[in-house]
């Protein structure tokens, strides 16, 4: 049998004891009511198909070592004490083919520069980790781990190298607030879950069909959760024919490979666990640089697509989203789409009708859930719109499939450029904004202008109305620099979609009279 020391440290004495599990059967307990500590040059082998149970947590000195190949479990002696695992090791080493069975009623920590063939996370309490821990396998039954800056290392690269007990049913009772770093191969194995979420719940990642197209190259993935940086300011991103408008402030993801892939591609799910605000076939992944928090930056995966709708990963049912075909990694949100306008308009007018009036009129011929509609304005040099009223929908519980009128009075006596739009706004309190109409004071031919869509994917519509001859128009960008110059006539389409997504100023010189400029702001979205 092998030489062993151990040292209850609360009472300082030191057992000498030799330790060799040699049959199936033995079940050994040691209450060390603070630790047991293996020092320098001692060995503790427990065999196979043995089971040590320590009251209290494990320290091994430089020098010592543990080989496990039965089962090694940490308790609390009691309701209070220690049940950590320390290893202070300087030379890193493979614990044995056993596990480990982390099963307090309290707070477990664990540091070790070595492997452990098996890790079961079976706690009322919490694991937190001092090192980088790794483990071909990952057992969670119940508790989360914490890895604060370190990480939760699955170092076998099958389906089941972090895996979910019975009772565990979606990682709901035991998952890795922080970081987890899995090993996989792509060409072998189709499917990989990555139980990440933050300190109060699981928002895993699932990795799917990678057998169809394999990523080569890459040897690990390091994934977490966490708060999305940043807010929707600038957002552009734009997807069959749909806007997004805004990323979930639920939370993100990071994904990080070791190294980027050559080639390959995946499915990507992502579980929103704790978000609201998504609706049916409303929202989809997009994906960002790890380090940004800037809105402008989300993007659509290039070559992905979404399923179809009413498919798991589009409907909230599902519990998830979905993207295929994703070829790279970085940080992705789930966001939602500005959705197709739940009314039709058949028209949409601003005319000034005395020096201090000026009315707004519009029909729709649809309406599909609508609250109502808010009158929205933008006096020239003002920087943004108004709301200045609102009008209830006059359609019975928000619906109709008939034609209706609606008609708002604005008292508006500003003798320069007054811009008009409609905010349309769902039951559920989405919203769509209709588009631009700009008039302005009395004294000229009743002129107004008329753009739209807005935003839009580099086409986009502009109506002179009152107007009898062609004008010069300029598009810049923010810093002023001209990107197009145009000539318009009563109704001129205008294709910009050589350009950068972002926001341009369109600004048509005297058009309502001398001096007395139409200038707008068009958001081109890809």
């Amino acid at each position: 049998m092998q030489r062993s020391t151990l040292k209850m440290n609360r009472y300082s004495r030191l057992l000498s004891l030799a330790i060799s599990f040699l049959t199936t059967s033995l079940l050994f307990t040691l209450q060390a009511q603070d630790v047991m500590k293996v020092q320098n040059g001692a060995s503790i082998t427990v065999q196979n198909g043995a089971d040590m149970i320590v009251l209290g947590g494990i320290t091994l000195d430089n020098g010592s070592s543990l080989v496990n190949n039965g089962s090694i479990t940490l308790k609390q002696n009691g309701a209070s004490g220690a049940a950590n695992w320390t290893d202070n090791s300087a030379t890193g080493y493979n614990h044995g083919t056993g596990k480990l069975v982390l099963n307090g009623n309290g707070g477990h920590y664990i540091s070790s520069p070595n492997t452990f063939e098996r890790i079961e996370v079976d706690a009322s309490g919490h694991v937190t980790l001092g090192s980088n821990v790794q483990s071909n396998k990952w057992y969670l039954s119940n508790g989360k781990v914490n890895t604060s800056s370190f990480a939760a290392i699955a170092l076998a690269s099958s389906q089941l190298a972090v895996e979910a007990a019975a009772g565990n049913s979606n990682f709901a009772n035991s998952w890795f607030n922080g970081n987890l770093r899995r090993y996989i191969n792509p060409a072998l194995v189709n499917n990989y879950v990555f139980p990440v979420g933050d300190a109060t719940k699981s928002n895993r990642v699932v990795m799917d069909n990678l057998t169809a197209n394999p990523l080569n190259n890459l040897t690990y993935i390091d994934a977490s959760f966490g708060p999305k940086p940043g807010n929707d300011v600038g957002l552009v991103a734009a997807e069959n024919g749909q806007g997004y408008v805004s990323v979930n402030n639920g939370g993100v993801w990071y994904l990080t490979p070791d190294v980027s892939p050559g080639s390959g591609t995946y499915d990507l799910q992502l579980y929103f666990n704790g978000f609201t605000g998504i609706n049916d076939n409303s929202f989809g992944i997009l994906r960002r640089p790890n380090a940004s928090s800037s809105a402008t930056d989300w993007s659509i995966p290039a070559g992905s697509n979404l399923p179809a709708n009413n498919q798991p990963g589009r409907i909230v049912s599902s519990g998830f989203a979905r993207r295929n075909g994703i070829g790279g990694f970085s940080q992705f949100g789930i966001a939602n789409l500005s959705g197709p306008l739940p009314v039709t308009l058949l028209s949409f007018d601003a005319r000034r009708l005395t020096k201090m009036n000026v009315v707004v009129n519009w029909e729709t011929v649809t309406e599909i859930n609508n609250k109502g509609f808010e009158v929205e304005r933008r006096l020239d040099g003002e920087a943004g719109f108004t709301r200045i009223g609102f009008t209830p929908t006059k359609a019975i519980a928000g619906n109709s499939s008939s034609r209706i009128d609606y008609s708002y009075a604005d008292a508006n006596g500003f003798a320069g450029v007054s811009y008009y739009r409609l905010k349309q706004v769902d039951i559920d309190n989405r919203f769509t904004y209709t588009h631009i109409k700009a008039v302005k004071g009395m004294g000229e031919t009743q002129v107004s202008v008329m753009l739209y869509p807005n935003p839009n994917y580099g086409q986009f519509t502009i109506r002179l109305d009152g107007v009898n001859r062609a004008y010069d128009a300029v598009i810049t960008d923010m810093g002023g620099k001209t990107v197009r110059q145009l000539r318009l006539t009563n109704t001129s389409s205008v294709n910009i979609t050589g350009l950068s997504a972002g926001t341009y100023i369109i600004r048509i010189p005297d058009v309502f009279g001398e001096g007395q400029a139409f200038t707008e702001k068009v958001l081109v979205v890809k």
